[in-house]
């Protein structure tokens, strides 16, 4: 954790002597634009191909890609919405649409952003319920309309919490250099610090337990089970390959997923703090560095959710392909992927039950 530490605080250094070696050459609204208008030209290009795959192929849209298009369709949204505004305030040097464009700039960024981050605690708890919770009793998987049900309670909860400043409770005003909105983090009345320490706990430190708790779970019960495999079906069979290749998969992407969270919205979380604690001690270049970080997960949450994931990775490449030269054989490819998958989701149950008795005390040794 101290070498994580330090080597953020080293990033962030890096950053901000980058800003000011540039300050005398150009303008760090220009700087920024050009930030803003990767961050948003990556965001469409790549949210845009994870949507067109699953719109275009509803077979793959088993429980736990529903949260996988939820928080692209957020991303992307985000990206076509949002950061336009913040690319025409950066080269004007200033927010260009007025107070209330400010809060509804301010709201959406919020809503967009909350619910991204709560599809991720949702899919980690998807994974945690399905492989500790339903491998147990034998069940197939956490259905469609299970996973539907718990993404609308996610974006509801979302939208709490980002409309409650536009009604009162809190506020939404200009941050950093004064190009974007954001929630008034500097102020000291005790609205907006009850309302701030109440969006950390509940926005920041929340989603991070839960997907801390169920990836360590998840992990946990893979173990187990590639333990299982091996006394039933030996070290070099099949099987027991599989269940391993499982669990090494399964580790890389929550190492992939708890680090993009957490390199996404810890600097802006702590910078946030420091505004709160002691105003003023956080220049504009400061503050909006962090927030361009965490605007940055809207280009790298599909890379990590989507192209970690082989059926959607061969989707896609068949598609795009597929309407580039119209080759056939590439359909086919990507057929038989969909195929294999939804064979492997209809089999899923009976395999589990299958397991599940030849693991049980009772069962076959």
């Amino acid at each position: 954790m101290f070498v994580q530490c330090k080597l953020l605080k080293q990033t962030m250094m890096f950053f901000f002597s980058l800003f000011c070696r540039l300050r005398d050459k150009m303008s760090v609204y220009t700087v920024f634009a050009i930030f803003a208008f990767l961050i948003g030209g990556s965001g469409v290009i790549l949210n845009f191909l994870v949507c067109l795959v699953y719109f275009t192929t509803p077979r793959l849209l088993d429980a736990p890609n529903i949260f996988i298009l939820n928080i692209a369709v957020g991303d992307l949204t985000y990206s076509v919405v949002a950061l336009p505004m913040l690319v025409a305030s950066n080269i004007r040097g200033e927010w260009a649409f007025g107070a209330e464009g400010c809060t509804a700039y301010g709201f959406l960024t919020t809503f967009l952003a909350l619910g991204s981050m709560m599809h991720l605690a949702g899919a980690a708890y998807e994974r945690y319920f399905t492989i500790c919770k339903l491998f147990n009793d034998g069940q197939a998987q956490f259905s469609r309309k299970k996973a539907i049900f718990l993404s609308g309670i996610l974006w509801c909860y979302a939208l709490f919490w980002s409309l409650v400043p536009a009604c009162g409770w809190s506020s939404y005003v200009p941050e950093g250099i004064g190009t974007s909105c954001s929630v008034d983090w500097t102020s000291k009345e005790i609205g907006n610090v009850s309302y701030t320490i109440c969006l950390m706990l509940a926005c920041f430190v929340l989603p991070i337990t839960v997907m801390v708790y169920c990836y360590c779970k998840t992990h946990k019960a893979l173990v187990e089970l590639s333990k299982q495999a091996v006394q039933n079906w030996g070290e070099n069979s099949r099987a027991t390959r599989d269940t391993l290749q499982a669990e090494r998969k399964m580790v890389w992407i929550t190492v992939a997923i708890t680090a993009g969270f957490l390199i996404a919205w810890t600097p802006y979380a702590l910078a946030s703090l420091v505004a709160i604690l002691k105003p003023g001690v956080v220049n504009g270049i400061g503050a909006s560095i962090p927030a361009y970080i965490a605007k940055s997960s809207a280009c790298y949450n599909p890379i990590i959710y989507v192209f970690m994931y082989r059926k959607v990775r061969s989707r896609l490449v068949g598609i795009l392909y597929c309407r580039c030269s119209r080759v056939q054989p590439v359909v086919g490819s990507a057929n038989t992927e969909l195929a294999t998958h939804e064979k492997t989701a209809g089999a899923r149950g009976s395999r589990n039950q299958a397991t599940n008795s030849s693991l049980s005390p009772g069962g076959p040794r």
